[in-house]
């Protein structure tokens, strides 16, 4: 998915602002370093439980990782599953605002992705070759 198609499936949600930040590959699509496959949420615990109870579907990942999805979208109630866990309000606080939606900065995305393993090793490099360039 490119930047419109992720900003307008967001909106579709209608999530109420300060309630989730758009994370995972999201940020480098809206960045135009490259397209995303989903859309990854971080939601609070009240969006959460609402799209639960509305027929999303849990998925268990692992321990401590429970997020509900639904099409395109995974929303997770927590980041405590990586060994870099932000929580929503330090990613909104540090979100970039693009057509209403929050997405996390592409230093949060590095850092997450930095230390969650090799399959996330070319989107480091993707990044830090933007970041230099920008």
């Amino acid at each position: 998915m490119n930047k419109n198609q992720i900003i307008n499936k967001v909106k579709e949600l209608n999530l109420p602002p300060g309630s989730y930040v758009v994370f995972g590959s999201c940020p480098l699509a809206i960045a135009g370093i490259r397209e995303a496959k989903d859309i990854d949420l971080l939601v609070s615990n009240g969006v959460y439980e609402k799209l639960n109870q509305s027929g999303w579907k849990v998925v268990i990942k692992g321990p401590k990782d429970k997020p509900v999805v639904h099409d395109i979208f995974e929303a997770h109630p927590n980041w405590d599953f990586s060994p870099y866990s932000p929580t929503l309000k330090h990613l909104l606080s540090t979100a970039t605002i693009v057509d209403g939606i929050p997405f996390a900065s592409l230093e949060e995305v590095r850092k997450w992705k930095a230390v969650s393993g090799p399959k996330h090793q070319t989107d480091v490099e993707l990044i830090d070759r933007y970041m230099k360039n920008n």
